[in-house]
């Protein structure tokens, strides 16, 4: 039972890393994953009860050994068929997968069925007794279904998929197969709670990738929802080397909020960091076309633009000042200081670009002051 209590342990702490740290992703991804590993949770949880029951056979009654066995066989299935409908999903168009949702339960009830037809045997092994038998056997049989379905449309879509997905499904599918098969031709062995708990490591490791999710989160500023400084300087180091020997077109919008001291002095540092909010969300809003928007100060933004049209860019930079005009909430008027300047890699670097839209934007806020001296004083 050894075995069965770590997958157990371990399947525990995945679940709650999830629940906890994630419980407000809206990534179905993740989602697909609660689900697969509740079912393995639910299969090794029943596999440590059988392994009890099976092996007190004179003191648990037939018919309620014949139960346990039954769903703990139910819970394999609903993880492979959960697994498949994740498979699905990455690989086939919706309609398929919706079609797929509507009779996935379908195996399940069948198992049920076939319980009250095919019997359970119960083998008295060398280190513990174990189930045999047709029902078994039909359970294996459309495990095996599942996972060769699965192999099929991931090989079929292997080029199309992500490298992390591929990485965390045809691995897994074929660890899920061989033990699978290891099981069927031992049945003492007693590893598919070991099984589906690698499946839910591989998984987690790939599709929910705590290592990345933390990482992630260093590259955001939570205040205001837009990317940080960090985050640009990443960009920036990423794209110059990405296009050292290439032409590439990129332009760079500088924000600079007007009034932010007045507001702190007079209303208060919370009503500051309302207006810094205001900013930014008009900024994500109005600045549609953007590669990303960055917090990089206190009260700056940096915003760069891959092979922009200039003129749609200065549209929205008026679509911005607009938006500025007739924002409310904030104790004053919400003013933002803008310089835009674009060029291509080859005819000018990157930071000579951002140097050029600093200085329009310093340009800018020198007629604001004129026209707004409130701000400053």
């Amino acid at each position: 039972m050894r075995e069965e209590t770590v997958c157990l342990l371990v399947l525990i702490f995945l679940i709650c890393y999830h629940s906890i740290y994630k419980n407000n992703d809206e990534n179905n991804d993740g989602k697909s994953f609660l689900k697969i590993a509740f079912y393995a949770m639910g299969h090794v949880i029943l596999d440590l009860i059988t392994v009890i029951t099976v092996n007190n056979l004179s003191v648990v009654p037939e018919w309620l050994n014949k139960i346990l066995h039954v769903a703990f066989f139910c819970f394999g299935v609903l993880f492979i068929m959960e697994f498949l409908d994740y498979v699905i999903k990455l690989t086939m168009p919706y309609k398929l997968l919706k079609a797929y949702r509507r009779i996935k339960l379908l195996p399940v009830a069948v198992i049920i069925f076939l319980s009250f037809i095919l019997p359970i045997e119960y083998v008295e092994g060398r280190g513990t007794n174990y189930s045999y038998g047709p029902l078994l056997f039909a359970c294996y049989g459309l495990f095996a279904v599942y996972c060769i379905t699965a192999m099929v449309l991931v090989l079929v879509n292997f080029k199309s998929l992500d490298k992390r997905i591929r990485l965390a499904v045809l691995p897994t599918i074929t660890l899920m197969a061989v033990m699978v098969s290891v099981q069927a031709v031992v049945p003492e062995l007693l590893i598919t709670g070991a099984s589906v708990t690698f499946v839910c490591i591989g998984l987690f490791v790939t599709v929910d990738d705590p290592v990345s999710a933390y990482l992630e989160q260093a590259l955001w500023d939570n205040a205001t929802g837009v990317r940080n400084k960090n985050s640009f300087e990443k960009q920036m180091s990423a794209l110059e080397k990405k296009y050292q020997n290439k032409q590439l077109s990129i332009g760079f919008v500088i924000c600079d909020l007007n009034g932010l001291k007045l507001i702190n002095d007079n209303y208060g540092h919370a009503e500051g960091d309302k207006l810094i909010k205001a900013a930014a969300k008009v900024l994500l809003e109005n600045l549609q076309n953007a590669y990303n928007v960055y917090r990089i100060g206190g009260d700056e933004f940096a915003v760069i633009y891959i092979s922009p049209n200039d003129e749609e860019v200065k549209a929205e930079i008026e679509n911005v000042r607009t938006a500025c005009d007739n924002y409310k909430g904030i104790p004053i008027k919400l003013s933002i200081a803008m310089g835009y300047a674009s060029g291509t890699s080859s005819s000018s670097g990157f930071m000579e670009i951002y140097s050029h839209a600093d200085s329009l934007m310093y340009e800018n806020k020198s007629e604001i002051k004129k026209l707004y001296p409130e701000f400053y004083r």
